[in-house]
């Protein structure tokens, strides 16, 4: 992590790294620091620290803060700021799909942003800040987007651990991340930069241009930023991690043909059946066992028949475009013909974003000054998946006297061997590549109007501020190629009669099901089409505030802030017609259906939430210029809320500042924060989903049904449907399954009480070796009760069939077993979720901080010789324990690889961080002489244990190393220029993870450079 250090005694500049107290210099930054002003003149200057609304001259915080330098940001050479947040270990790495996709069809309100994480806790529960002020929502969860943020305007980024609640409300439970802004801006300031990976793809650019002046003899002043940024895509095709099957074998078992197995046909089919039509193949070799086949059954393009997924079977007469069709093979054990997803993932999401941010002050009079400023945002991000998958709970139904099932030998002759046959229709499962892939495309606007007044009363130190913003994000997702199933049916109902337009029609039976036959141009228009799917977030803002002085005390002043404000923040989602989720939607001819296959099935939605608070804090100093005791302080703050949902909600805090020596500085802080329900939990749509499961607990070869209790596991799966004569060979196959999910209004405020308590030291040594040592350590401890949590499908499923004890009887009566439904061949064709105010969270550990600096003159190398200086962060976590549904034992993630079901999507999938180590580091070593600077950046992880698999396998510790160099080449110009990952290190294998590894953690891409330039003219 590059961050810059800033001495104690710069008097409104000083924001402190861990607090540290320390005169070294930024690692990697261009030129030396300057001199810090005369202390004197320092004392009579106050600022306002972030965590706090009052202002003081000492410029620390009572709570762990860590300022980032913008040099940091461009050290990454990233076009999003979520990279350099998530290399910092007081975060967890949290990109929110902006730079990896796997939407996989998901609908809802993520896609393309970028976001921040405190301590693992969810994006949600952070506050983010511009200048000390809220920013509008991006995300119904009451993320913000990062995106948002004008990088070439940054200062300085304050980071505070711990709730703050007291402070700026509700969300600040992990912490706060404000951005400061440059105040003066005097000239044009150009920047550019370009870089890419070393492979030759992933190209990104950024241009800005900053404009500012003053105006009115100097009583205003105006900033004008206008960015664009762009980023180009890299799929898993262009990474032998994930085009590998031996490492990603994530995939669905379904080829590009159309197949089926015995029940999905209308009844069993005997072994002997099937061997009897493939002895007339070439090249074929019969299938092994007696009685009935268990596997699947397909139909090639020149009609004729195949098998897979036959346990202990290789795959027969399969003679599909394994070498045409990116990530389709044969499975290693030659058993499935499956369909890989490597290839389709989005290791880097094109985006392409600008973004304009204007400020005016103006000095009415000598008292009072009047400012303005608009944020505006406009991305565009896309992410792409190959074709839908239909199969359990999303069927095609082929009817019996379809023209391609009666013309088809091979299925006549199997239709004909039944045993006891259904008249029912074919149910076909399917990899839907003929119908297209599924891209999704993400726009947000996004803007925000602030104003306000403010000045001095005239009466002691007394000021007031009266500050108003009004803000609003419009998202549009369009989904292409939705796949009607209407449409679809009626085709193989033969009732279509589509007439498009130049002669591109769709009449009767005019599409072959089976074989991955190509579909016309008409009846590829007549069934599918693109959803246009829009959420808008609005969010108004009034303030109003009084700060100064009490009286004052032998210590110093007394001071205090008091304020009121007003929220309203509410969102409407419209979810396009084409995505009604309706189980039964196909018309009454047809067997009962999904309306399609493609994306997640949602319903439109809308809601409000307002909250009225009113704050105070009171700044008391108890010692001062004592033994041992040069400065001690306390501060107290409360806030009450008055939300129109849940109610009255109460916060606080008590911090303490204590200066004991020169060298040494203590403080700590006790805060009782609260997050309340965000709209989306609030009003979440109706969502009907895949959703994303380990295993279903009824396969054959499960843990659950090899384990000691399997012939419960099995009497509990033919209770919940699966028939008894699949029960020895019953596979469910894929990953996901069909899920519900809605939001809940009756959900309470979260709540969170957070402490920490630290140590700054500053020893100032006499030697010239050691003038430049420094330091910091601080504990912290946050405890989350009342968590608003997800019980997702996997965790529903796996508590159903006893996992820790869930359902001791197994019995099909359980809660959890009630929340899944099986069709009629044991597949599960739904299952519910649900969020309440269940979970708790509770996490600790300690940060620490070191820096030195000494110039090589003082090593006897001359007077121009440079200087060198090394600074190293280092975070333990000692626990994160997470408890969800009651019943279930609390679990440890601290040290882990597992998803800890922090953050939910819309269609109640989390999406949260995977990897907390127990050890986290960044270390920078920087050597400047004259106008030249070059850094080495060492990024270490410990070392995890896969929380997700059995027998929990250990992810090695893992070492990145970055360089960067900066030269001034003239007062006004800087050229800059840096190489990620020098050592191209791949990423670990993760089994449990969805991709495989842990992509917003560890590097997917790979190595990368960048290069640039910033010049300045006044």
């Amino acid at each position: 992590m590059r961050v810059k250090l800033r001495p104690i005694s710069s008097g409104p500049t000083v924001y402190s790294v861990g607090s540290c107290v320390c005169a070294a210099l930024l690692a990697g930054q261009a030129h030396a620091q300057a001199a810090p002003p005369d202390q004197s003149s320092a004392s009579l200057q106050e600022i306002v620290v972030t965590g706090t609304h009052i202002a003081s001259s000492s410029g620390l915080s009572d709570s762990p803060l860590v300022a980032i330098d913008p040099s940091q940001i461009a050290a990454t050479g990233q076009v999003s700021l979520d990279s350099a947040l998530g290399q910092m270990p007081q975060f967890s790495a949290s990109q929110g799909r902006a730079e990896v996709g796997d939407v996989q069809g998901s609908t809802g309100f993520t896609g393309g942003q970028s976001y921040s994480d405190l301590r693992g806790l969810g994006p949600q529960r952070t506050l983010v800040l511009l200048d000390g002020q809220r920013m509008v929502p991006t995300n119904p969860n009451g993320a913000v987007d990062l995106n948002l943020i004008p990088m070439a305007l940054i200062e300085a980024v304050d980071v505070i651990t711990g709730g703050a609640s007291a402070a700026y409300g509700s969300d600040a439970m992990a912490g706060v991340v404000n951005f400061r802004l440059r105040r003066d801006v005097e000239g044009i300031e150009l920047s550019y930069q370009h870089g890419a990976s070393t492979h030759g793809d992933g190209q990104q650019n950024s241009v800005s241009v900053l404009m500012g002046g003053h105006f009115a003899d100097h009583r205003g002043s105006a900033v004008l930023d206008l960015e664009y940024n762009e980023r180009g895509g890299i799929t898993g095709a262009n990474r032998s991690f994930f085009s590998d099957i031996g490492t990603f074998d994530r995939g669905v078992p379904r080829p590009p043909e159309a197949i089926f197995n015995a029940g999905e046909l209308g009844g069993a089919v005997p072994i002997s059946a099937v061997n009897s039509i493939l002895a007339g193949y070439p090249g074929t070799t019969p299938l092994t066992g007696t009685g009935n086949y268990g596997g699947y059954l397909g139909l090639n393009g020149n009609g004729t028949l195949f098998t897979t997924r036959d346990p202990g079977n290789c795959v027969q007469n399969y003679l599909g475009p394994v070498n045409q069709t990116p990530g389709l093979h044969i499975t290693p054990d030659c058993t499935t013909a499956k369909a890989y997803l490597g290839p389709y993932f989005a290791i880097q999401v094109p985006l392409r974003r600008y973004n304009l941010f204007s400020r005016v002050t103006y000095d009415v009079t000598d008292d009072i000054q009047a400012y303005g400023q608009i944020n505006f945002m406009h991305s565009y991000a896309q992410d792409l998946q190959g074709g839908a998958f239909i199969g359990p709970g999303k069927y095609f139904n082929v009817p019996l006297n379809n023209p391609y099932v009666t013309g088809n030998a091979a299925l006549q002759s199997l239709l004909a061997a039944r045993i006891n046959p259904g008249n029912g229709p074919i149910q076909l499962e399917d990899w839907l590549t003929a119908l297209g892939p599924r891209i999704e495309s993400f726009t947000y606007d996004d803007y925000q109007a602030a104003g306000g007044v403010k000045g001095s009363l005239g009466v002691g130190d007394l000021k007031w501020n009266l500050y108003a913003s009004y803000g609003q994000t419009r998202f549009d997702n369009a989904q292409e190629n939705v796949v009607h199933t209407s449409a679809i049916e009626s085709i193989l109902y033969g009732t279509a009669n589509y007439q498009g337009a130049d002669g591109k029609n769709c009449v009767g039976y005019a599409w072959n099901p089976f074989g991955s036959t190509p579909i016309s141009p008409g009846c590829l228009a007549y069934a599918t089409g693109t959803a246009h799917n829009t959420n808008t977030i609005t969010q108004k803002l009034t303030d109003g505030e009084l700060t100064g002085s009490l009286w004052t005390l032998p210590a110093g002043k007394l001071k205090f802030a008091l304020g009121a404000d007003y929220r309203g923040d509410s969102f409407t989602y419209s979810a396009d017609p084409q995505l009604n989720p309706a189980f039964n939607a196909l018309p009454s001819t047809y067997p009962p259906g999904i309306i399609s296959p493609s994306y997640d099935l949602v319903s439109s939605t809308a809601g409000t939430q307002n909250v009225r608070e009113v704050y105070a804090e009171l700044q008391i100093p108890v010692l001062k210029d004592m033994a041992l005791v040069k400065d001690l302080s306390v501060d107290l703050g409360a806030r009450h809320s008055q939300y129109d949902l849940s109610g009255a909600a109460n916060t606080w805090k008590a911090d303490f500042h204590w200066v004991s020596t020169e060298a040494v500085t203590l403080r700590g802080s006790f805060e009782r924060a609260i997050r309340a329900p965000s709209l989306q939990e609030l009003y979440n749509p109706i969502v009907q989903a895949q959703d994303s499961i380990s295993v279903d607990p009824c396969e054959y070869n499960s843990s659950y049904r090899t384990g000691p209790n399997a012939a419960q596991v099995a009497a509990l799966c033919h209770a919940q449907g699966v028939p008894a004569s699949a029960l020895s060979s019953f596979t469910y196959g894929v990953a996901s399954a069909p899920g519900i999910i809605q939001g809940n209004p009756q959900l309470q405020p979260e709540v969170a009480n957070t402490y920490s308590f630290g140590a700054v030291f500053s020893p100032a040594f006499e030697s010239t070796l050691l003038r430049e040592l420094g330091g910091s350590v601080d504990y912290y401890h946050i405890r989350i009760s009342n968590a608003i949590d997800n019980a997702g499908l996997d965790a529903v499923l796996a508590r159903c069939f006893n996992a820790n004890g869930a359902n001791p009887n197994y019995s099909a009566s359980n809660f959890y077993c009630q929340q899944i439904q099986r069709d009629n061949n044991g597949f599960i064709s739904l299952g519910r979720e649900f969020s309440l105010n269940i979970g708790s969270y509770t996490t600790d550990g300690v940060d620490f901080e070191a820096h030195w600096g000494v110039g090589l003159s003082d090593l006897g190398l001359g007077d121009h010789s440079g200087k060198i200086r090394l600074q190293s962060f280092l975070s333990y976590l000692n626990s994160l324990t997470v408890a969800g549904v009651p019943g279930v034992p609390t679990l440890n993630f601290a040290g882990g690889i597992g998803d800890t079901g922090t953050v939910a999507a819309a269609n109640g999938t989390t999406i949260s961080d995977l990897a907390h180590p127990k050890w986290k580091a960044d270390t920078a070593f920087n050597y400047t002489v004259g106008p030249v600077s070059t850094t080495l950046h060492w990024r270490y992880l410990a070392a995890m244990k896969d929380l997700g698999t059995t027998g929990l396998p250990t992810v090695p510790s893992y070492s990145y190393f970055d360089l960067d160099g900066r030269w001034q080449v003239l007062d006004s110009v800087d050229v800059v220029a840096g190489l990620t990952n020098l050592f191209d290190k791949t990423p670990p294998y993760i089994a449990s993870a969805p991709l495989r590894t842990d992509a917003a953690t560890y590097d997917v891409v790979g190595r990368t450079y960048y290069v640039g330039f910033t010049a300045k003219f006044k």
